[in-house]
């Protein structure tokens, strides 16, 4: 049980990242500012996942929660972080 939220942290994280590091664009518009966030998203969420990884940081059940929250929000938004900001899940 002690090593359930560490692991769901990370694996929550890791399922954001690739979820959006396999983004294809498709048809869709060209926004770099949506590019940057979702950049920033992808080197913040792995980032996070290799730390916990690697260095062990502490993990409270709040930052699992979080971490779950924001990968299904990505997952729903299939990684278009533009649709993700606007609420629109096409």
């Amino acid at each position: 049980m002690e090593m359930a939220i560490p692991v769901l942290t990370v694996v929550a994280h890791l399922l954001a990242t690739g979820r959006l590091i396999c983004y294809r664009r498709g048809c869709a518009r060209y926004r770099p500012f949506m590019s940057v966030l979702a950049y920033l998203l992808i080197v913040f969420s792995g980032g996070q996942a290799l730390d916990i990884i690697f260095n062990a940081a502490p993990v409270t059940p709040w930052d699992a929660g979080l971490s779950v929250v924001i990968a299904a929000l990505v997952w729903r938004s299939r990684g278009n972080v533009s649709a993700l900001l606007r609420g629109k899940y096409a």
